[in-house]
């Protein structure tokens, strides 16, 4: 007693001082290398921004992050989960950028009953693989299935569905389907395409000796979705009217690069950088201020941030000593308003609710293009589970 009196009085004396138990740690495992290091920077730059804003602390106890690198696979990071959990003794863990890496690290968490809140990772089963794991980012169909359902209100009665070819891929490509084809949609051929394809020639001239109106196009965010865009144009596809619908292929994290070619695409998507509401201009305005060097905020940084958000929320609630049915059930119906509008986490399935809109890129009065908001579907839960109940 005469101890912990001592370190209280000294603590007292000390501006600022955080006793080492008032240290919560969270284990944040992204790709900081490999193809996927411009995901890690962007989610890096989210957590950091809040808690910058807050001052490092959540109530009365101090955030320590501890970074792990996603980029060795699976079975890497399954390694490296066990040594947060057991050697660096986490309270949360956060991120995962890919979908098998969440898999594989289910197992771990739910023995250690280790609270994990997913920034990235999209196949809708994921929050079903353990019970201590909540999602603050996206799934897949969240987008597929109200894009799907815009485009056959809209005109496009008839399409190809082209997609590259890995689980997200084909994850995407079964929730559009579906959708389309209840809303009235004919689908008049799916195209798988390797995910590391360099020439998407041949598959456009394909599309175009379908005579095809419209096409789905799906790839994860990069180099591979502008390469399809670009050949798309330079084919001469949006001349010969045929339309190009997608998800985030056309995110500003990629745009710069698409240039003019990308003009028109209409995608949906849960963020724009130019969504016009007092919360968005506020949480760019900031991001600008603190990163001057990069040009606008992706719904990558705004996951990361309203995660960061989330997790501090539960230690401001549950203090600096807490355990995994805790954490997660103070996570349970966690709502904010986030820069991408209202959100919430499902306290029935643990999984993120929020805003669709859907944007058409152009160009914007200042130079350069944006995604730009014209419709919004609210409070969108993952139509993955409501199309596969729990048995």
């Amino acid at each position: 007693m005469k101890t912990k009196a001592w370190l209280l009085f000294a603590a007292a004396l000390i501006p600022g001082a955080v006793l080492a138990q008032d240290v919560v740690k969270v284990g944040v495992m992204m790709g900081f290398t490999g193809p996927f290091a411009l995901f890690g920077e962007q989610t890096k730059r989210g957590m950091e921004m809040y808690l910058d804003e807050v001052g490092g602390k959540c109530g009365n106890s101090r955030i320590e992050l501890i970074y792990r690198d996603e980029a060795g696979g699976p079975d890497k990071a399954k390694v490296l989960t066990q040594e947060l959990i057991v050697r660096d003794k986490v309270q949360f863990l956060t991120c995962f950028n890919l979908t098998p890496t969440a898999f594989a690290i289910a197992p771990l968490v739910t023995e250690a009953k280790m609270p994990t809140l997913i920034t990235v990772a999209g196949a809708g089963v994921i929050t079903r693989r353990s019970p201590y794991i909540a999602r603050i980012s996206f799934t897949l169909w969240q987008h597929a299935v109200p894009l799907a359902q815009w485009a056959a209100k809209n005109g496009i009665k008839e399409l190809v569905i082209a997609y590259s070819d890995y689980a997200a891929g084909t994850d995407t490509r079964d929730g559009f389907k579906q959708a389309y084809e209840k809303a009235g949609g004919r689908v008049i051929a799916e195209m798988a395409m390797p995910l590391q394809t360099a020439d998407y020639s041949v598959y456009i001239q394909k599309i175009r000796d379908m005579k095809a109106g419209a096409v789905f196009f799906f790839a994860p965010t990069g180099p591979s979705g502008t390469a399809f865009i670009k050949t798309f144009h330079a084919m001469g596809m949006p001349a010969a009217g045929v339309k190009l619908i997608t998800t985030a292929v056309v995110d500003e994290m990629e745009l710069g690069n698409m240039g003019e070619q990308a003009l028109g695409t209409v995608s949906v998507w849960h963020y724009s950088p130019y969504l016009d509401t007092p919360e968005n201009r506020k949480f760019v305005a900031q991001w600008k201020k603190r990163y001057p060097q990069a040009l606008v905020p992706t719904f990558m940084d705004v996951a990361a941030y309203d995660g960061m958000h989330a997790i501090c929320d539960v230690v401001r609630k549950l203090g600096p000593k807490f355990d995994g049915d805790q954490a997660i059930a103070a996570l349970k119906g966690w709502r904010k308003t986030s820069a991408r509008g209202p959100i919430e986490i499902d306290a029935a399935e643990r999984d993120i609710v929020q805003n669709m809109y859907v944007r058409r890129v152009e160009k914007l009065p200042g130079g350069g293009y944006g995604n730009i908001a014209f419709e919004t579907m609210p409070a969108v839960k993952d139509p993955w589970k409501a199309a596969n109940p729990p048995q």
